[in-house]
């Protein structure tokens, strides 16, 4: 049932039937992170916005025989494939949805499956997705080891058969983000008030670019007041309040005339040291910080990368304004033994385009070095100059100068002449 709709063809269910749903996403990431600090709402946060993007759905059953070894090899029928637009970034699962049933369920599970969605199609036919996992769960392919996809012996694509693979690179995900009115502030005779800090976010994980401009904006945002550190060193017949004693994690109340320095701080340390058993008098050494100095909403890890050369330096207030959406959805629709037919899989912005190039840099409208072609239009059609061709699609806007996206979306073509 599809949307309250029969679907695909009817078959009669048996004992050993194997039901299994796959979701591939174009994007592998369906919200963002939240990042707190001490400038957010109660409740808030910087970030977790939900990210749009279509999901293929494809329902498969595989049955299986415990009597013949055979049937644990045997294709899957899939009864379903099909994709769902602007698919929400969660959903809930029901094993079992109906008035009325007479069966028993073994098991069930939840896998992360290999990440690459595998299509196929015979000339002049339409595509469908080729399973990938293990043969014994009803598979038609798999990806074993580095970036060779594997067919087994009995679903090897037939010749001229179209094989179509969607997959996702990776690489550090790094962002740099300045506060010039905290830079001005800091500005004193040669300091150029400029004071930069790498940090590495173990916790909560900054996933991608868009993650780390936003853990950037929740620590500049804690970090452009005065923070505060410092050690207080006072006998135990004189801590503060008169109190009986302190601990960390208690609150203090600092108020320094000499520095213009009135905050709370929380005590972190506590070194005490005895230097007159007789008297009972013991020397406290209490540490404390402020959580300006100290962020207690982030847990950070030491790394020995460093900020790339090429990364742009971008304001706070020009996090989330400087790039446009990846073209996730471009595909290659047709292929000839001189052209090669492309989708973008989007439409263009107005006033904007799609830029495509032989290679992936240079992308700017002042670089034609490697420039393939500009396009106003979601579909284009360009020369394949060998066996082997990649095309890098990015898309950009009426602004000056042009916003593009971030990452490039990159097609793949190895088809003979």
């Amino acid at each position: 049932m599809i949307n309250g709709i029969v679907a695909g063809t009817a078959i009669s269910t048996v004992a050993g039937q194997t039901l299994t749903t796959r979701f591939y996403s174009q994007d592998i990431y369906r919200q963002q992170q939240v990042f707190h600090s001490a400038a957010s709402p109660a409740g808030g946060g910087i970030g977790g916005t939900q990210i749009g993007a279509n999901v293929r759905v494809v329902l498969e059953v595989h049955d299986v025989d415990p009597a013949n070894a055979a049937t644990l090899v045997a294709a899957s029928n899939v009864l379903y494939d099909g994709v769902i637009s602007g698919a929400p970034a969660f959903c809930t699962y029901a094993l079992v949805n109906s008035p009325g049933l007479n069966c028993s369920i073994a098991f069930t599970r939840l896998i992360h499956a290999p990440d690459t969605e595998v299509r196929s199609a015979l000339p002049g036919q339409s595509y469908r997705t080729r399973l990938v996992g293990a043969q014994s769960s009803g598979a038609e392919c798999n990806i074993f080891s580095g970036p060779t996809l594997d067919f087994f012996n009995r679903y090897v694509p037939a010749l001229n058969e179209l094989v179509e693979v969607h997959y996702r690179g990776q690489g550090r995900a790094m962002t740099r983000v300045i506060n010039p009115a905290s830079v001005t502030a800091e500005q004193h005779g040669i300091d150029n008030g400029v004071h930069g800090l790498l940090r590495h976010v173990k916790l909560p994980a900054a996933r991608t670019s868009v993650d780390c401009e936003n853990a950037a904006l929740a620590l500049l945002s804690d970090s452009a007041g005065a923070g505060w550190t410092g050690k207080y060193t006072t006998w135990s017949d004189f801590l503060p309040a008169a109190a009986a004693d302190i601990f960390p994690g208690d609150g203090l109340s600092v108020t320094i005339p000499s520095r213009t320095a009135a905050f709370l701080a929380v005590v972190h340390e506590i070194e005490i040291t005895c230097n007159d058993l007789v008297g009972d008098h013991l020397l406290y050494a209490i540490t404390f910080a402020d959580p300006a100095a100290q962020n207690p909403a982030f847990e950070f890890t030491i790394s020995k990368s460093g900020l790339a050369l090429n990364l742009p330096q971008i304001t706070i207030a020009q996090v989330g304004t400087t790039v446009l959406p990846d073209l996730t959805g471009a595909m290659v629709t047709q292929v000839s033994s001189t052209t090669a037919d492309l989708d973008a899989g989007t439409a263009p912005p107005s006033g904007g385009g799609i830029e495509i190039r032989w290679s992936d840099f240079g992308w700017g409208p002042y670089n034609d070095q490697n420039l393939a072609g500009r396009f106003t239009t979601q579909t284009f059609t360009l020369p394949r100059l060998a066996k082997v061709q990649n095309y890098y699609l990015r898309q950009f806007d009426a602004s000056v100068p042009p916003k593009y996206s971030r990452f490039s979306g990159a097609l793949h073509i190895d088809y003979p002449f």
